[in-house]
C-alpha cells in the first residue's frame, strides 16, 4: 500500500520548500506525516546545498499540530516516537527557516512560527491556541512560544483560546510581515534573498551570536561572549579573506 503524502518538499536554487498539505485534518499530521516532516529536516541537515528552508501549508491552514487515535493499537507509541524524532531534529537543525503562513496557524503551527528565523503571513490568516477549548492544556507549544509574546497577551491567548489576527501577530513581533495574496510569495522571496545575497558564514555567526546572547540576561556576560566570538570567529574569518568589513 502506497504511503499517503501529508508533507511534500522540493529543492530549487538552494531553497528547500516544505509544504504541509493534509486538508482532511485541517493540515494536522498523524505519526506518518510527522515522520515525513522529520524526513525534510533530516534531508536539509544532510545536504550542504540546502541554504534555507521554507515551511508552508495550503491556503486554508498552515499547520495545526498532531493527530493521534489512541484507540488504534500501537498508534500512541508511534505518534510519541514521531514527535520525539521531529523535535530532536528541530533542536539540532542549523539551517535558517522561513515560515510562509498561507493559512490559519494553530497549536503546534505556532511553535514552528516562533522557531522560524522569519515569518510572513497572508492577510486574513488567524493564529491561536485552541487547546483549552478542546479540553487540553497548551504546555508543549507554550514551551516554544512563551518568549515570543508579551506576558499578558500570551496568557490571554493560552487561556481564552481566542484566535487573533495576522495584524495582531505582526504588532507583537511574532511575524515579520502581513501581505495580500498577490504580494505573499514575492515577500517570501525578499526574505529568501537575505540568505542568498549574504555570505553564509556571516549568517551562521550572526544566528549563533543571537542564540547565545539571548540566553544570557546579564549585559556583562553578553559582552564577554560577544568579545570571544569577535576574536575567535569574526576576525578569524576576516583574516582568511572570506569576508570584508570596511566600506
Amino acid at each position: 500500500m502506497e504511503e499517503i503524502r501529508e508533507v511534500l518538499f522540493s529543492v530549487e536554487d538552494r531553497v528547500m520548500t516544505i509544504t504541509i498539505d493534509n486538508p482532511d485534518t485541517k493540515n494536522g499530521l498523524d505519526w506518518i506525516g510527522l515522520n515525513q516532516l522529520a524526513d525534510c529536516y533530516e534531508f536539509a541537515m544532510e545536504h550542504d546545498d540546502v541554504l534555507v528552508m521554507i515551511i508552508t501549508g495550503n491556503k486554508q491552514y498552515f499547520y495545526t499540530g498532531g493527530r493521534v487515535n489512541p484507540a488504534v493499537s500501537g498508534e500512541s507509541q508511534r505518534y510519541a516516537d514521531a514527535i520525539e524524532r521531529l523535535t530532536t531534529l528541530q533542536d539540532n537543525n542549523t539551517k535558517p527557516i522561513i515560515a510562509a503562513i498561507s493559512g490559519h496557524c494553530l497549536k503546534a503551527g505556532m511553535g514552528i512560527v516562533a522557531g522560524a528565523d522569519f515569518a510572513i503571513a497572508r492577510e486574513g490568516v488567524e493564529f491561536g491556541f485552541p487547546e483549552i477549548r478542546m479540553g487540553g492544556v497548551p504546555m508543549m507549544v507554550m514551551a516554544e512560544t512563551i518568549d515570543s509574546m508579551p506576558k499578558k497577551f500570551a496568557l490571554e491567548a493560552y487561556c481564552s483560546s481566542w484566535n487573533f489576527s495576522a495584524q495582531k501577530a505582526y504588532t507583537m513581533g511574532l511575524i515579520n510581515a502581513v501581505t495580500n495574496d498577490e504580494d505573499f510569495w514575492p515577500t517570501v522571496e525578499k526574505y529568501v534573498r537575505i540568505f542568498k545575497d549574504t555570505p553564509s558564514s556571516l549568517i551562521s555567526m550572526t544566528r549563533k551570536a543571537y542564540e547565545e546572547l539571548s540566553r544570557n540576561p546579564e549585559r556583562s556576560e553578553r559582552r564577554k561572549i560577544a568579545m570571544k566570538m569577535l576574536r575567535e570567529n569574526v576576525l578569524t574569518e576576516m583574516e582568511k579573506g572570506k569576508t570584508s568589513y570596511n566600506v
